[in-house]
């Protein structure tokens, strides 16, 4: 009695301890934990493929993101803000109250871990969730927060190519201070070079 009393108590933990859920399943990191430098394919409906070049200074949660043919563009995380960039005319301009990014879950919205899967030569796991309007979007996330790719309805609209995780160097040289110079001097200045 002793022996299936123990044996039970075994199965029923194990059945408890299994099927509790695993925080970073219910929660993974959607913003990269250390700094990075990638380089995405981007494929938006009915324009050719473009190149983007992205970089994170992960403390900060600011990422910058040059385009090819396009401005440059910071992303304050902390802030909910952008801040574009201009360098024909070397202003900048920012916005407040940023709207969320496809790459973006909705606040609350829950997220299914998928399949394991290979991107840019990196291992990831894809994570998915239901927009309010039904539009299905799924990102392939590395363990440390750097998202690899993006599927919308099926359809991949952003890709790595590569990924580069700098030793010592900052990705984002001066963003520093540019972040404080856009939230003391106004909206539209010239940039410092």
């Amino acid at each position: 009695m002793g022996c299936r009393r123990a044996l039970l108590l075994a199965a029923v933990s194990t059945f408890v301890l299994a099927g509790a859920p695993i925080r970073a399943e219910d929660s993974p990191a959607l913003l990269p934990t250390r700094d990075v430098d990638l380089t995405y394919d981007v494929t938006r409906p009915q324009k050719p493929k473009v190149r983007e070049r992205v970089r994170w200074l992960a403390a900060e949660h600011l990422e910058r993101v040059d385009a090819s043919d396009r401005a440059t563009t910071i992303f304050d995380h902390d802030a909910h803000a952008i801040i574009l960039l201009t360098p024909a005319t070397r202003t900048f301009r920012k916005l407040d109250q940023a709207p969320r990014r496809a790459l973006e879950p909705e606040p609350g919205a829950a997220l299914k871990r998928g399949a394991a899967a290979l991107v840019a030569g990196l291992p990831c796991i894809d994570w998915s969730w239901t927009e309010e309007g039904g539009e299905q979007h799924s990102v392939c996330a590395t363990a440390d927060g750097v998202i690899l790719r993006l599927i919308v309805d099926g359809q991949t609209f952003i890709q790595a190519r590569s990924v580069k995780r700098p030793a010592e160097s900052r990705p984002l040289p001066g963003a520093l201070e540019l972040r404080a110079g856009a939230r003391s001097r106004g909206s539209r200045r010239t940039m410092i070079q």
